[in-house]
């Protein structure tokens, strides 16, 4: 694998680093402050990272009410090197490439003409070019792989619905393209961990993120951590079995199989007798088609009553929805709020996620640059 010496850090200059990364613009006084070690350590700390060209002096910031030097003012120097995120969604590729200090490089999106993990390889060796430094001292650093299935804790896909994985070790796969550290991980986890970092000014210590698409996953933090499970499965809600009354027998329905985006698409285009854009879809609910706001009405109602499940299991302080269909109907969103609240007084934030198009990319971003920086805490604030 790629050794970068640069990236040799003690203890303390990674609490030095995640400071920087975490305020943007610091001086090594209120880093001294913040981690209660003395100015002399610090100033060493910062000459080494300095010299490893981690970090940059940026101009001063005001001095204090009594006067005296302006503080020079530290940041993480971006073009130490590059990450890429990638996500292997149902009929693309979908990649990130951020820059050392969480900055988006550029994002391409390369679709998928069949779901052989084989094709997928084939498209990443001719995209990813490890020669390219981008101006950059180091180049790529690193790379993270969402997928929308199960990991292991050994970093081993298990299970991947939409695709055809043909016993390939994606993992090892991705070392033969590129030699540096690589992370594979569930999408809803990613999310969960972006979520997480995201709002972690605002103290929330446990969160879920549901992300509703073609299946429904659940990313778990409990206590700042997240939470896979013994083999990766936890938060694999969509598989819970419900009972279905059909022809006057009781049969069961994986969860995701009646109430995911994709299932109320395909029960509007049944009814409708029609292939439906999420434009159509849209103008439709606008024009209140009554098959259209019925449908969309059982959606509300499937999804507030699993958030209801979801929080008397797990009691987060808040709840955060990835889904396509929500983020363009806002309506909804307030339907499934308004349902959630017929059944229980608990004082739940539930909201659409912060970053609908890029948390999972940015969940992987920030999982991979801690890799590459042995820093274990989810705080690392792009």
């Amino acid at each position: 694998m790629k050794q970068i010496d640069a990236l040799d850090l003690n203890e303390n200059q990674r609490r030095v680093i995640q400071q920087i990364f975490n305020n943007k613009l610091i001086s090594r006084v209120q880093i001294s402050k913040d981690l209660n070690i003395n100015k002399a350590t610090i100033s060493s700390i910062l000459n080494k990272l300095k010299e490893k060209k981690l970090v940059n002096e940026v101009g001063h910031g005001e001095s204090t009410k009594s006067g005296g030097r302006k503080p020079i003012l530290l940041e993480i120097n971006k073009h130490f090197g590059y990450v890429i995120s990638l996500d292997i969604a149902y009929g693309s590729i979908e990649m990130i490439y951020n820059y050392f200090n969480g900055e988006i490089l550029k994002h391409e999106s390369i679709p998928l003409s069949n779901k052989k993990m084989s094709h997928v390889l084939d498209l990443l060796k001719q995209h990813i070019n490890t020669d390219e430094k981008y101006g950059t001292h180091h180049g790529l650093l690193g790379i993270s792989i969402s997928v929308h299935g199960i990991v292991n804790n050994n970093q081993e896909i298990v299970h991947l619905p939409f695709h055809e994985i043909e016993d390939i070790s994606i993992t090892e796969s991705i070392k033969d393209i590129a030699n540096v550290p690589i992370i594979v991980e569930n999408e809803a986890n990613l999310s969960a961990i972006y979520e997480c970092n995201e709002n972690n000014d605002l103290e929330v210590n446990n969160l879920i993120t549901l992300s509703i698409h073609k299946g429904i996953g659940a990313g778990l933090i409990i206590d700042k951590k997240l939470y896979r499970g013994t083999d990766g499965e936890a938060g694999e809600i969509g598989k819970t079995l419900v009972s279905v009354i059909q022809n006057n027998h009781k049969t069961f329905h994986k969860i995701e199989d009646i109430c995911s985006q994709d299932a109320l698409v395909h029960n509007l285009e049944e009814r409708l007798n029609q292939k439906l854009t999420m434009t159509a879809l849209k103008k439709l609910y606008y024009d209140k088609n009554e098959i259209v706001v019925d449908e969309i009405n059982q959606f509300s109602m499937r999804i507030a009553i699993l958030i209801y499940n979801l929080n008397m299991q797990i009691n987060p302080e808040a709840i955060y929805i990835n889904c396509p269909l929500i983020n363009e109907l806002p309506d909804v969103l307030e339907a499934i709020k308004s349902a959630f609240m017929t059944y229980t007084n608990k004082n739940v934030e539930i909201c659409l996620t912060s970053n609908v198009k890029f948390s999972t990319l940015l969940g992987a971003t920030l999982a991979i640059t801690q890799k590459v920086l042995k820093i274990d805490n989810i705080k690392l604030n792009f």
